[in-house]
């Protein structure tokens, strides 16, 4: 009677802590990725560290944060995105037209939805391009060192002073 109880105890536990886990076979937690949100957080933090500055109801001061997903909150860019294409994305751009930064991270639906955002991406960057060149030379230097980079369905546009830094933050989120 003791060994059965033992046995069913150990078959309950091993259920358990099979059942627990949040890992599928062959999945290693290493292999999971941020959300963009979080991603988008982790980039604010980064540029919040940079510039010396607390990030205010978790946003860069003189920033704001624009819900990709959200044809609305897209404003200007709305006709350079479908968002049907967008699992998830958010935009981080300055509330003054007087910088050319802007940061994108995006996970697309699929890898034909992948292709769309990052034509989207190219869209933005020859708008950037047309606006800074004629506006202010130090903002224009930061778009044509503009950066666009995916990993697998994730992908990242960015113009920022701090661009490899970002980068750096994006490629360890997605690993």
């Amino acid at each position: 009677m003791k060994k059965l109880k033992m046995m069913l105890m150990a078959l309950l536990v091993t259920v358990v802590a099979v059942g627990c886990s949040n890992s599928k076979e062959g999945e290693s937690a290493s292999n999971t990725s941020a959300t963009p949100e979080e991603i988008m957080n982790k980039i604010q933090e980064t540029l919040a560290s940079d510039y010396d500055m607390q990030l205010q109801d978790g946003v860069l001061p003189g920033f704001q944060v624009i819900d990709m997903t959200d044809s609305l909150q897209l404003g200007m860019y709305a006709d350079h995105f479908n968002t049907a294409d967008i699992e998830s994305g958010y935009m981080l751009l300055p509330m003054m037209n007087v910088k050319s930064s802007l940061i994108m991270v995006v996970k697309a639906k699929d890898e034909k939805a992948s292709e769309s955002v990052k034509d989207g991406f190219e869209k933005v960057l020859s708008d950037q391009e047309a606006t800074w060149s004629m506006y202010l030379p130090d903002q224009y230097e930061l778009v044509q060192e503009n950066q666009i980079k995916q990993q697998g369905n994730y992908l990242l546009y960015v113009t920022s002073d701090v661009a490899d830094k970002i980068v750096k933050v994006f490629e360890e989120s997605v690993k």
